[in-house]
């Protein structure tokens, strides 16, 4: 592993800071905290967990993360907690593209595991009401099973001028996730 270290690394610090090199300014967020209920479907097992996210902007081109999630059901195990870190880049007012890393260590039936993503997406604004928001990631995960690629698609509804109701599904190719989520803007 020490090996591949350094091409994690400047990987990782190229993803993160290309965004930034730009000047646009964004019409979106980076501002919020999500609360959501999710259905996964992982091999055999399938569960509902409950999560939290939040993000928080630390200057007016990089943001800060953090999650936690844990299941509800009595028969598996999985929880999770990660922070991570992005850049974004404003190409039009209807449109962000954004990149992003992050570190997550999670606990399942199966014992404790780590996960580094490196990852890239974009968000746009549809509409006055209607935002929809997509990504890939790259996992590196000490359960070999957990590493490669995950893909994600959400479409968030302007409830009011802070809240966004919002649905998301992603998948790795073995894991399958559905996800309802309420976003809060922080002003």
């Amino acid at each position: 592993m020490p090996s591949q270290l350094k091409p994690i690394t400047l990987l990782l610090a190229v993803t993160c800071l290309y965004p930034a090199t730009t000047l646009a300014e964004g019409t979106f967020s980076y501002d919020f905290y999500e609360v959501g209920v999710s259905s996964t479907t992982d091999g055999d097992n399938s569960y509902t967990s409950l999560d939290a996210a939040g993000s928080m902007e630390i200057n007016n081109k990089h943001f800060l993360t953090a999650t936690i999630k844990s299941d509800i059901s009595s028969d598996v195990t999985a929880n999770e907690v990660g922070v991570g870190i992005g850049a974004y880049k404003s190409s039009s007012e209807e449109t962000d593209y954004y990149s992003r890393a992050g570190i997550k260590h999670g606990k399942r039936d199966t014992g404790s595991q780590q996960t580094l993503n490196i990852g890239f997406g974009a968000r746009h604004q549809l509409s006055d009401a209607v935002e929809l928001q997509g990504g890939i990631d790259a996992l590196f995960s000490t359960h070999e099973d957990s590493s490669g690629i995950s893909g994600s698609l959400s479409a968030l509804y302007k409830f009011d001028e802070t809240i966004q109701l919002g649905g998301q599904i992603t998948t790795d190719g073995d894991l399958a996730e559905t996800r309802l989520f309420t976003r809060v803007k922080m002003l």
